[in-house]
């Protein structure tokens, strides 16, 4: 997965204009919130999910692998008719604190980018991902493992943080620590009931 994929599934996970491409690295973690686990698949997240923005609209699909994991892909539609199809291989972690996604990153830089993701009944769905200020100061602060290094003109964070160290970490986050969520509604069939 190149810079600019990641950097596309953060900006639209955040909910922001994909007018521009913005150059500079991005805040991934060289480690999990947790080992993938089979038997924590969350098959409430299979199926199909659009989320309206001011300059189109998104849709996700969900897809179980045979790895026991999730497969995402998302198809942007601009305004213009213009689009593009990405696909995300990732794993869950279900903790008290949350549930989050953690996103494989491919490329020089293999990793994850972390993301929580909250259900709001059966047929809607919010995620959102730390801000790159966000985990900056939780780096600096020594509040979370990392490193960051300002090449041009930007600050490139990079987590160090242990599966464990993310957990104790997310247990009790900073306020604002998560930018703004995205919302997702069901398009596609559930695969499982919600309480």
């Amino acid at each position: 997965m190149t810079v600019w994929s990641i950097d596309r599934l953060r900006r639209m996970a955040a909910g922001l204009a994909l007018a521009t491409l913005l150059a500079g690295c991005l805040p991934e973690s060289e480690h999990p919130v947790a080992a993938a686990d089979p038997a924590k698949n969350d098959p409430r997240l299979w199926g199909s999910w659009m989320s309206e923005e001011e300059d189109g609209y998104m849709v996700a699909h969900v897809f179980a692998t045979e790895k026991d994991a999730l497969s995402i892909s998302l198809a942007e539609h601009g305004v213009e008719g213009l689009g593009e199809i990405e696909t995300y291989d990732v794993h869950v972690t279900n903790l008290p604190s949350g549930d989050y996604l953690n996103v494989v990153v491919t490329g020089s830089e293999a990793g994850y980018v972390i993301g929580r993701y909250e259900f709001g009944g059966t047929d809607a769905v919010s995620v959102s991902f730390p801000g790159n200020d966000a985990l900056e100061q939780a780096v600096k602060s020594g509040k979370l493992p990392g490193t960051t290094k300002v090449e041009g003109g930007m600050t490139d964070v990079r987590i160090t943080a242990t599966p464990e160290q993310w957990q104790a970490f997310l247990a009790k986050p900073p306020a604002g620590f998560f930018d703004k969520p995205i919302s997702f509604k069901r398009i596609g069939p559930a695969y499982v009931e919600q309480q």
